[in-house]
Parts: C-alpha cells; sequence; structure tokens
C-alpha cells in the first residue's frame, strides 16, 4: 500500500474488494466441494462394508447396505466393488457452484450400482436445498419468476431459466390436497373462492416461427376449500381443496363426497357444518348426508340482506351508506340476542316493522332463516365452545384472504398445477402457524 501511496496511483478500493471475495468464495466452494465429495466417499464406503483394498471375501455374505444392482437387482455388499468415479456438473448453491466427484459401484455381474445418499444428495440434483427454499420462499412473496430470475443473477451460482424456477416451484403441488385429518373435527366450513384460469378455447393460431400454438382464453373457475375447526383449542386445518368447473351440485357433490370417504361425518364426531347457503352446496348437501347440524353462515346472510334494502331516491354515497347501515342494524340486533327466545321476539318484530316498506329485505330474512339460528342449540349443548366459531365461515375467508392476495399478484394462472402449487403453499404456511391440540 506504501508503494501505491508514494506513485500516487489511483486505487479502485471496490473493485480490489470485490477480487478478495470472489477469491474467497472461489476457496469456499472448493472447500465445500471436497468435504461433500469426502461424505460421499464414505458413504460408498459404507455400502460396499469395506476400506480400499480389501477383498470382497472379508465381508460377510448376509451384509445388505442401502444400494440396489440396476442389472441383477443384487443389494448384497459382497457383490459390489468400486469403480472410481463419475464427472458431475457443479452442485448450485447460494454461495456459488460447488464442484465435487460423484463416486461409481458396480456389481459383480457387471451392471451399475444405484447408490443411496439420502437427503445429501438426490439422482441428477443440479440445484441445492438452500437455492430450493430460497425459490419457494420468493414465491410465497407472490413474486415474479423473471424478478426471481433477476435476484438470483446477483448471486454467484449465475442466472436460473425461467424453466427451471417455473418447475421448481411446481414441486410444491406434490402435496396431498386431499390428506386425512388425524382426528375428525367438530366444526366444518366449506366455501368457494373464484380465479381465473388460462384454457385452450379451441382455437389455433401460428407464431412468429410459423409452429401452430393453441390459443388460450380466459375462464373463471370456483376453488372449493374445506376447513376443520377444534373450538377447544381454536386449531383450524385444510382439510381439502379442489378445482372445480362451476358450483353446480354435481361439483359440490363430488367434493364433498370425498370429504366424507375420508371420514368426516358426524358418527365420527363432526357436530356442525357452516355454509353460504348457495344454491348447488345445499342441493349437494341432501345427497351427501353428513348426519350434522348445519349453519347458514350469518356474514353472508346479512350480505344479500345489504343488497336488496329498498333506499329512498336523491340520496348521495355517503347518505345511501349511511341509511343502509342504519336499517340493516336492526336484522343484525336480531341474532345478537343472548337467548332463543328473545332471538324469535325481535325477529317478529323486524319482520312486523318492515314488510311494508322493506318487502325484499323481509322475504329474504324468512328464506331459510331456521337455518341461521342452529348454533343456539350447539351453545347448549358444548357451553365451552366459543360463538364466534359456530356462526359465519369468518376463519375460513380469513385464509381465502391470502388466496386471494396470490391471486391478484398473479392475475391469472396458465395451468392447474400452477394453482395447486400456488394453494399447496399456502396451505403449508397456514399449518405452521396452528396451534396442536
Amino acid at each position: 500500500m506504501t508503494s501505491i501511496l508514494e506513485s500516487c496511483v489511483s486505487v479502485n478500493a471496490q473493485q480490489m474488494f470485490e477480487a478478495q471475495v470472489d477469491e474467497a468464495v472461489q476457496h469456499l466452494c472448493q472447500t465445500l466441494g471436497a468435504r461433500l465429495s469426502a461424505i460421499l466417499v464414505a458413504t460408498v464406503k459404507h455400502i460396499v462394508g469395506r476400506e480400499h483394498a480389501v477383498r470382497r471375501e472379508k465381508v460377510a455374505r448376509d451384509l445388505v447396505r442401502p444400494g440396489r444392482c440396476c442389472r441383477c437387482g443384487s443389494t448384497r455388499s459382497q457383490d459390489f466393488s468400486r469403480n472410481g468415479y463419475r464427472p458431475r456438473k457443479p452442485l448450485l448453491t447460494t454461495w456459488g457452484a460447488v464442484p465435487f466427484e460423484l463416486p461409481r459401484v458396480c456389481c459383480q455381474c457387471g451392471g451399475s450400482v444405484r447408490l443411496d445418499f439420502g437427503e445429501l444428495l438426490q439422482p441428477y440434483q443440479r440445484i441445492g436445498g438452500d437455492v430450493d427454499a430460497q425459490i419457494r420462499r420468493l414465491g410465497s412473496l407472490a413474486v415474479s419468476l423473471r424478478q426471481m430470475q433477476g435476484w438470483f443473477g446477483h448471486l454467484r451460482i449465475g442466472n436460473l431459466a425461467l424453466r427451471t424456477l417455473h418447475d421448481r416451484l411446481q414441486l410444491l403441488a406434490d402435496l396431498d390436497p386431499q390428506q386425512e385429518s388425524v382426528t375428525v373435527p367438530p366444526i366444518l366450513q366449506v366455501d368457494a373462492i373464484w380465479i381465473t384460469l388460462l384454457r385452450p378455447n379451441g382455437q389455433v393460431r401460428r407464431d412468429r416461427k410459423g409452429r401452430k400454438r393453441a390459443v388460450k382464453g380466459r375462464y373463471k373457475v370456483p376453488i372449493m376449500i374445506a376447513m376443520g375447526i377444534w373450538p377447544e383449542s381454536g386449531r383450524r386445518e385444510i382439510l381439502l381443496w379442489g378445482i372445480g368447473k362451476d358450483e353446480s351440485a354435481e361439483a359440490w357433490t363430488e367434493f364433498l363426497g370425498t370429504l366424507e370417504a375420508q371420514g368426516i361425518r358426524g358418527a365420527e364426531g363432526l357436530q356442525l357444518l357452516i355454509h353460504d347457503g348457495g344454491t348447488g352446496l345445499c342441493a349437494a348437501l341432501q345427497t351427501v348426508w353428513f348426519n350434522a347440524a348445519q349453519q347458514r353462515c350469518l356474514f353472508h346472510k346479512l350480505r344479500n340482506l345489504s343488497r336488496v334494502l329498498r333506499l329512498p331516491d336523491g340520496l348521495t354515497a355517503a347518505q345511501k351508506k349511511h341509511q343502509r347501515q342504519k336499517l340493516l342494524q336492526d336484522f343484525r340486533h336480531i341474532w345478537e340476542a343472548p337467548r332463543y327466545e328473545t332471538l324469535l321476539r325481535r325477529y317478529l318484530h323486524v319482520v312486523r316493522t318492515y314488510r311494508a316498506t322493506q318487502p325484499e329485505a323481509v322475504a329474504t330474512l324468512r328464506r331459510d332463516f331456521r337455518a341461521t339460528v342452529t348454533y343456539y342449540a350447539l351453545e347448549q349443548q358444548f357451553p365451552g365452545w366459543e360463538r364466534k366459531y359456530l356462526r359465519t365461515t369468518s376463519h375460513l375467508e380469513r385464509f381465502n384472504r391470502n388466496v386471494r392476495r396470490r391471486v391478484r399478484a398473479a392475475n391469472a394462472y396458465h395451468s392447474d398445477s400452477g394453482v395447486k402449487a400456488m394453494l399447496a403453499q399456502v396451505v403449508q404456511e397456514f399449518h405452521q402457524t396452528q396451534p396442536q391440540g
């Protein structure tokens, strides 16, 4: 440094520092590669059951280790011997590209032995687990593939192709949406949210190179979701999800039939089913019998009442909002009664008060009114259950907010597998925050 200062030569300190960092990272990757190769060699030593230069006759004939011949199917260590090393592409990690050598093992029949290195190294693995973790973290933040590609471009692993990033995210779709719950929940909530999916519409066009390509159209499809709730502990679990064609009775029957086939029924402990009262869903519940009480979601009921309220003409938007809230408060007051007898008195009072001025609202109120008060019987049967778990699908709606956030960020999905991968990731993150019990 003294000679540099004496000669007054300008120095790019940032460039010098980056060069030192590159050299240190390269040395680190070489060290990691050497350690990884040593672990693989030790694994091969365990599989063949002997050190180098030890004859196979020294190995017991009944010794079996995690290795299988691809030709004869033998798993005996006495049949195996080392066969040098096979060059492999470096393993891409967040530290950089880690070079290593993959040891080979052959069988006495001449076939290659398939080695099992467990979670350390999978067959044909090119990307390390730490990179996969970063891909999934960015995916959970609704980062686009191109933004994700740019982020990895600043790391020392180089650019990852969009197809590679897409395929790594699709691995989340392997999570089973029809997993069985450990115990049947006392309360079941079902609902559907709509998303935009791009699917071929039957038309064909030619791209710039003259190749025929299917034209995709935008289609609205529902995602049907079922949540189980344990009111004693507050635990919530997504039991099932699926993509339907619509919310017809046939689609809901198939979805609910899968739930019933998992053992979720009244005989196994299910006490209450909460839903929004959709026509197709109610028709499906006549076919799939859960043998449990049904509760009409009060939130959806009040929303339907708000839509049919008659308001005077000439009001501003703020005045309409205030008037609607004032009228809706009388209807909402019905379900706030502490006892069932009080609820009936309030119900009759509202019907007599508004049947002349708000006939549509009164008709909506009277429609399936009995299904909106099921929670009173449950409160008497289970005094320890809080009312917030018994009246609405609000807990499922909170989960749906996370799904809608991802849907809005994506705008439209190009495949069913992309939707399933997104749902599996949201469900996995949701379950990690739930209490166990």
